[in-house]
């Protein structure tokens, strides 16, 4: 039987406990899922472990798992040490981002807003754009067997950003440098910029430039937003990471 498998934001975990799950959880693993007693499930918790329980109660509005303990295969995190710093594109689009990069173990997403953004957040729905970036990627590290989190940053602006990391690649069509050309420091530990559906602007390219960031051009075609995370993710896991 195959074993279903969700993440829990549970702090503390003691071997026998009992967990009560209600709210969305509860209703998932009832109805979605249409687990019985006795079904076991693993769940993974913020801290990247994974653990497995049997449902031992299962009510309208709550589930409950007896019998926790850790699992035997613990799930490894990836190798590359990956920050996406995300030009905020269209919704469907960016969700496809955001799902790619969780199951490529990317560690942390950082939506950022650039001039030629077509998506205009207002700033009182920044915190819940957040919340839904991050529920798709719980999601992709639930089907995937990933126990650490692709964590979603707040919806920052791409100058702030610039002024915080010292060495990051971006992705530019006009680009010279090709990814089995990255110098060795930027190969295992890395900020990736990636423009919205508008590219980056030219200012913006300065900046990268005086910031002393290496751009990267990915073949000879201009690839949609959406595509280049995937791409580049699994060009990287290739030559130096998970692939490899």
């Amino acid at each position: 039987m195959r074993i279903s498998r969700i993440y829990l934001p549970e702090t503390t975990i003691n071997a026998e406990q009992e967990i009560t799950i209600d709210g969305v959880k509860a209703h998932y693993i009832r109805n979605v899922l249409r687990l019985k007693i006795n079904h076991i499930i693993e769940f993974f918790t913020p801290d990247g472990q994974q653990y497995q329980g049997t449902i031992s109660d299962l009510g309208k509005h709550h589930v409950t798992l007896s019998g926790i303990q850790t699992t035997s295969n613990q799930p490894q995190p990836s190798s590359l040490q990956v920050t996406l710093v995300q030009g905020i594109s269209s919704s469907d689009r960016m969700d496809y981002t955001v799902q790619k990069a969780a199951e490529l173990g990317c560690q942390q997403l950082i939506p950022v807003l650039s001039e030629f953004c077509s998506q205009k957040i207002p700033p009182h729905k920044y915190e819940k754009k957040q919340q839904h970036w991050q529920a798709v990627a719980i999601s992709a590290c639930e089907q995937t067997g990933r126990s650490d989190l692709l964590h979603i940053q707040p919806v920052t602006t791409l100058e702030a950003i610039t002024q915080n990391n010292r060495e990051a690649i971006y992705l530019e069509p006009t680009a010279t440098t090709k990814i089995n050309q990255l110098p060795a420091t930027l190969r295992q530990n890395m900020v990736i910029f990636v423009g919205p559906e508008g590219g980056f602007s030219p200012t913006e390219l300065d900046r990268f430039r005086d910031a002393g960031y290496t751009g990267v051009v990915l073949g000879q075609r201009v690839l949609r937003t959406e595509t280049v995370a995937p791409v580049i993710l699994s060009a990287l896991h290739t030559l130096y990471g998970d692939f490899s």
